[in-house]
């Protein structure tokens, strides 16, 4: 998930700042504010360094696209491509085995990653889940993985400014969400708090339940797409909150 994440800063970075090319720039200290708020130290930065290598070295399945033409093509099965091409900084000129005084001196040094040239085609057509940075780190563990399935779905309009959706529970569904519970009453009762600790962070989701539906259990989430309507939910959570505060400090 840590990978996921900051792959999601990157490309939220890239799209704000409108870069001509394929380049994300960044410090580590940049990157530690944006994750801890505060200066990374010194295991931080190692394994922010080590993510970026990963994210180097995966590849992904693009089925029924053409990375190379950047357009779809139903007869592509299973096509390979990576997700960043390259990550280089200051650091990698000084050797595999630098001083640890010039390794100090490059405190904030400028990292570059570039995205693959079908992932920023693909970011510009808006043909890709956008995860939002904050709202992902501050979810944990299987929220943060229900948020990122529920994310993904295509929900259906209510007509009221709201949508929903349902996803049938099973042994796929546990599989996606990374569940292994022995007995599915203790995987229901997990999801029922994801599901809480997702509407208390993300506030366009004014619930994600699990019920009993004809043929079993399913995850049904309702969420606000009116943006007006959800800048009101936003402001009055955060009025009821300040309020329950100021009552427990009386």
């Amino acid at each position: 998930m840590f990978d996921l994440e900051l792959l999601a800063w990157l490309t939220e970075r890239w799209r704000h700042e409108g870069a001509g090319d394929r380049w994300v720039r960044f410090t580590l200290y940049e990157l530690g504010q944006a994750f801890y708020g505060r200066e990374p130290d010194g295991a931080d930065r190692r394994r922010f360094r080590a993510s970026l290598r990963r994210l180097v070295s995966i590849t992904v399945e693009l089925v029924g696209y053409n990375a190379r033409t950047q357009r779809a093509d139903a007869r592509i099965s299973g096509a390979a491509a990576h997700i960043l091409d390259n990550v280089q900084s200051e650091l990698d000129r000084l050797g595999l085995e630098p001083e640890p005084g010039a390794v100090g001196a490059l405190r904030g040094s400028v990292f570059e990653a570039r995205l693959a040239d079908w992932m920023t085609a693909q970011i510009q057509a808006g043909h890709i889940t956008y995860l939002k940075f904050d709202l992902l780190r501050a979810l944990p563990g299987l929220a943060k993985r229900l948020w990122i399935y529920l994310e993904a779905e295509r929900m259906k309009p209510l007509g009221d400014g709201s949508a929903a959706c349902w996803i049938k529970l099973g042994e796929r569904a546990y599989t996606t969400l990374g569940m292994n519970y022995k007995h599915e009453r203790q995987a229901r009762a997990a999801l029922r708090r994801a599901g809480a600790a997702i509407a208390d962070v993300d506030h366009r989701y004014t619930s994600v339940a699990v019920e009993s539906r004809p043929g079993g259990w399913a995850i049904i989430a309702h969420k606000v797409t009116d943006p007006e309507r959800a800048r009101i939910r936003r402001v009055a959570r955060a009025s009821l909150a300040a309020t329950d505060s100021e009552a427990r400090a009386a």
